[in-house]
């Protein structure tokens, strides 16, 4: 037992070190999360994933791996419909991934209508699996938010290393979750003491879509 804690252990410090190298180069040419290039029309591009310009289909080619399409239709709100990745390996680190894009009203609620299974999640939330046809039509459909959830512990030290200094941070304080800003770069970490870090990437232009939110429920 004492063996298996002390190889558990090595394995996570090897990948801790790897984010916190600063001369090791990507295992593959889908890079590291902080990696983020900012293009000439402000969009950015992260995992060779260009927000904005990069489909579903082709962020599939990129990954190596088919996701899973749902639409989920919240009793309060807007419809979304997410791309799930449930293991990716990416610069040899574990992480699930999530895609989002932007599909019109209209669209979702026939979407909806032709759903070949719904169920209702406890927050209320409809689930609804997509007809195949709808699938492959949404595979045609331009990325516009990415979330990237690493299978390790991302501490503050190692993301400020990697990442810089945010330009705001806000406590949510309901969850507690910590949100580490960085608008000009479309993203958000969200560090919390009991759980795993997120990571979300969003095109610049829409970052109030995250920031209104954030400032609504908790002035400042």
């Amino acid at each position: 037992m004492t063996f298996l804690k002390v190889l558990a252990f090595s394995v996570v410090a090897v990948l801790v070190g790897i984010f916190l190298s600063s001369t090791m180069e990507p295992e593959t040419s889908l890079g590291y999360p902080w990696q983020i290039e900012k293009r000439s029309d402000d969009t950015t591009k992260v995992f060779n994933i260009n927000l904005g310009h990069t489909t579903l289909g082709e962020a599939e080619t990129l990954l190596k791996e088919g996701a899973t399409l749902t639409l989920f239709v919240p009793s309060e709100g807007n419809a979304v419909i997410e791309a799930y990745f449930n293991e990716l390996f990416i610069g040899g680190l574990k992480a699930k991934m999530v895609l989002t894009f932007e599909v019109d009203p209209i669209d979702v609620n026939a979407m909806f209508e032709r759903g070949i299974r719904i169920s209702t999640l406890g927050s209320g939330t409809r689930k609804v699996t997509l007809d195949s046809n709808d699938e492959t039509r949404m595979r045609s459909k331009v990325i516009t938010s990415m979330t990237y959830l690493p299978s390790i512990n991302l501490q503050a030290e190692l993301i400020e290393k990697r990442f810089g200094q945010p330009e705001n941070k806000i406590t949510d304080t309901i969850s507690g979750a910590e949100h580490w800003l960085y608008p000009d770069m479309g993203v958000d970490i969200v560090l919390h003491e009991t759980e795993k870090e997120v990571i979300q990437y969003i095109l610049p232009i829409n970052f109030n879509r995250i920031l209104t939110p954030l400032l609504e429920s908790n002035p400042q």
